[in-house]
Formats: C-alpha cells, structure tokens, sequence
C-alpha cells in the first residue's frame, strides 16, 4: 500500500487545530497577555476559514477561561469565537463530567478554570470547607493552574488521593514557550508533589493526551485523520498528532527548533515543519490546487 504523501494528507484536512503560545502569539504570559501576534498568524487562520476547513485553538494553559482568551486574542486581531477556543480545562471537564456524572470532584486552580467545570455542572468539593475539616467522598483531584497551592491544600488533596481518589493534571510541560524568559509549568510540578506524597499516579488531561485530541475531534466534526495540528512543541502537539492519527505540524517560532524535529524520536516526529504560518498557508494552498 502505497503511502500518502504530505500534500495528500493535507488535502483530506478538513479541520485545523492551532496552539497559541508560540504558535499564533508570543507573550512572557499565558495566551498572549502582554504579546505580540506572530508572522502569519492572522492570515493562517483566515486563509483556513475560507478554505472550508473548520478551525479551533488550544493553549495548556489554565489560568483564564477561554471566553476571556479569545476576548484578549481578537483585541490582538486574531479572530477566533469564545467557543472556539480549548484549554485542558474544557477538556478536563469534560472527560471528568462523562466519568463521575454525580460524584464529588476536588479542583485546584485559578477562576477562570473553574468556569468550564461550573458550566458542564460539575460537582465540586468546596475546598475552604475541605481545608477547614469538612470531609468530602471525593472521586478524582484535578490539578490546573494553582500558584496559591500551599500545605493547606496539599494536605486535603493528599488524604483524597491517599483515600483512593485518582489524580488528574491540566498539562506536565516543564515550560511553555515565551517572549523574553523561561515561563515554567505550575500544575505539573503541583502534581509531581502530590505523587510523592500520596503514590498515586497522575493521568494527563491537556495536551499531548488522548483526551484533548477526542475533544478536538469532536468539536471539529472530523476524524484525527482528517486533522492538522500545528503547533511550536513537538512533545505536546507533535506528539498528540501522531499518536491521535492527525497531521503533525511545526512551527518553529517557540519551544522546538528545526534541529529538534531531525532529531526527535522517530514517533513523534512532525510531518511538516514551518518557520512561519505563511509558509502554512503556502503548503495548504498547495495541497487544494493539487485536489482541482
């Protein structure tokens, strides 16, 4: 059987997933805060619109709610809708609702991810009365981004863990991908704690998990294999692509470089690499002149 060449797989694309962070914006804050829009990154995504394709974007981050994302992304001319916009947390909320309909759930992290669990009525252990001693039969710790996490709340996440609860993670990536400095990864490093303490493995909800790549799925109507998904990090979109079935894409204006997709694991490795999102739309127009 003949392999499918890489103009051929992007002419089955029929949805696009973007990462944002060194991918459409580059910022020393999550989703662009106080960024610029990177080259290329307005007109991907235009020129992905009126192809036909159906788009969405998703950041690991958790600190805001992705109403607030997309808000901040159009003020930088990005045009993307409020549900267009993906976080771990979506895809945590979720995959936690359809697993415990009912059951009590223990979250940690900003507002803004709380707003995704509130929306799909997610039933949430109150932590202030959990940290005050009030006991909760929680079923699963989900761990976001939390830099107010300290030993009051590993001390009632410890005894839900150690009480048989499982152990969930927003994203494990040591760093995302920044302006001017390393910005490094909270709800991993909360999680790696809670491991130690408690023995409990933790399961990751955000990208590169197959999780994200099922709920980006759904919501752009399309099998993995007819998805592209671009990204700046081959660990977590490269990984997730390949894995899923999807199109793996580079863009080498963040965390990885072209020197690491030659040299990356063989499995993971991104099928097209870009130094720009023209260069993006150049392949892609390729790929729809080659179906006329």
């Amino acid at each position: 059987m003949a392999v499918a060449t890489l103009t051929e797989r992007l002419a089955q694309v029929k949805g696009v997933m973007f990462d944002i962070d060194g991918c459409l914006v580059i910022s020393d804050g999550p989703a662009g805060q106080d960024g610029r829009v990177l080259e290329g990154a307005i007109e991907s995504l235009r020129y992905v619109r009126e192809s036909g394709r159906s788009v969405c974007v998703f950041t690991n981050g958790t600190a805001q709610a992705p109403a607030d994302i997309a808000a901040h992304l159009r003020s930088m001319g990005i045009e993307v809708s409020d549900d267009e916009v993906f976080t771990p947390s979506v895809v945590a909320a979720t995959v936690l609702k359809r697993k415990f309909p009912n059951d009590q759930i223990m979250v940690f992290g900003t507002p803004g991810m709380l707003v995704d669990f509130h929306k799909r009525d997610v039933n949430l252990v109150d932590l202030d009365k959990a940290m005050a001693g009030e006991k909760f039969d929680t079923k699963a710790v989900m761990v976001g981004w939390d830099t107010n996490f300290g030993r009051a709340k590993l001390q009632i996440a410890a005894e839900a863990l150690l009480a048989g609860a499982e152990l969930y993670c927003a994203s494990d990536a040591p760093f995302f991908a920044s302006n001017n400095r390393l910005n490094v990864g909270v709800s991993g490093f909360i999680a790696s704690g809670l491991e130690y303490v408690s023995g409990q493995q933790r399961e990751v909800l955000g990208k590169p998990s197959h999780y994200s790549m099922e709920v980006i799925s759904e919501y752009l109507g399309q099998p993995a294999s007819n998805i592209l998904v671009i990204g700046d990090d081959i660990s977590l979109e490269s990984k997730m692509a390949r894995e899923g079935g999807a199109v793996a894409g580079l863009v080498t204006t963040g965390t990885s470089s072209a020197e690491d997709a030659a040299s990356c694991a063989p499995e993971i490795k991104p099928e097209l690499v870009v130094s720009n999102m023209f260069e993006l739309i150049d392949l892609l127009k390729q790929a729809d002149a080659a179906k006329v």
